[in-house]
């Protein structure tokens, strides 16, 4: 088993609350769930955040093409096969593909599940702007061209305005691109087929989490994500894709502790 950078911040004071295992987007790692960590760590919660293989400083970088849904899904795995409890797991964007094949296959392993501007159950539309982006970039940013032929586009100001919504500093975004890491090509395909291939009877809460700033994953994909589970969509305000280092983080991450609150106090 490759080695897994796991970013750890204990709660300070005793309690009973479950642990929080937090699982990143393509080309992310632990590092974008730092303010989540010392939030939760606050209120409570064990909060731990994983950097899968190839990712952050986790290994099997000059592997990373050879990794598909399948292979993120053991590492979260492996690393909840170290914990005494059981936990909850946190899925943001991929990681929210990662959490819904993982509670598939080993649902008793864990008390409960949020996914968070989560990958559209059922697999991403391929015919959507995500869809087409993961599907073929070059042809993602021709039909945005020729949408917007007054405009002069490159692919990054396209990532700007639809994956950061337009709410960082040129030097905010600069720092976070330098983290990004290279994402799989077999996971970018993995992403357009369903997750899973039956529906299946959860017995642990399950929360969708969603944000009318979000310009990746929209309100009608949160919807559809939600009702595979058969639960109501959680949405909040102006947050972007990237809500976990968007400027008011916090928006989210109260919404979390409010429905963590409601289920496991």
């Amino acid at each position: 088993m490759m080695n897994i950078e796991v970013v750890t911040k204990k709660s300070k004071s005793q309690s009973h609350n479950p642990p929080l295992l937090f699982i990143h987007g393509a080309a992310g790692g632990a590092w974008y769930f730092e303010y989540f960590l010392e939030y939760f760590s606050q209120e409570g919660f064990d909060s731990y955040a994983l950097s899968l293989r190839g990712h952050g400083k986790s290994e099997g970088v000059e592997f990373i093409d050879e990794y598909g849904l399948d292979t993120y899904v053991e590492d979260v795995k492996h690393v909840i096969d170290t914990y005494k409890l059981k936990p909850i797991l946190i899925g943001h964007s991929m990681g929210g593909a990662i959490v819904q094949k993982y509670v598939s296959l080993y649902p008793t392993t864990i008390q409960g599940m949020i996914c968070l501007a989560s990958a559209q159950a059922g697999g991403i539309d391929n015919e959507s702007p995500l869809g087409l982006f993961f599907s073929d970039a070059r042809l993602f940013l021709r039909s945005y061209r020729m949408k917007n032929p007054e405009q002069k586009v490159s692919l990054e100001n396209i990532m700007n305005e639809t994956i950061f919504s337009n709410r960082f500093s040129e030097e905010a975004l600069a720092e976070i691109k330098k983290q990004l890491s290279k994402e799989s090509s077999k996971v970018k395909k993995d992403l357009l087929k369903p997750f899973f291939s039956k529906p299946f009877d959860l017995k642990i809460p399950v929360a969708v989490i969603g944000s009318y700033g979000d310009h990746i994953v929209n309100e009608n994909s949160t919807k559809i994500t939600a009702k595979a589970f058969g639960v109501d969509p959680i949405m909040i305000p102006r947050l972007c894709h990237f809500m976990t280092i968007d400027p008011e983080w916090k928006v989210a991450a109260d919404a979390i502790l409010q429905w963590l609150k409601s289920h496991f106090s």
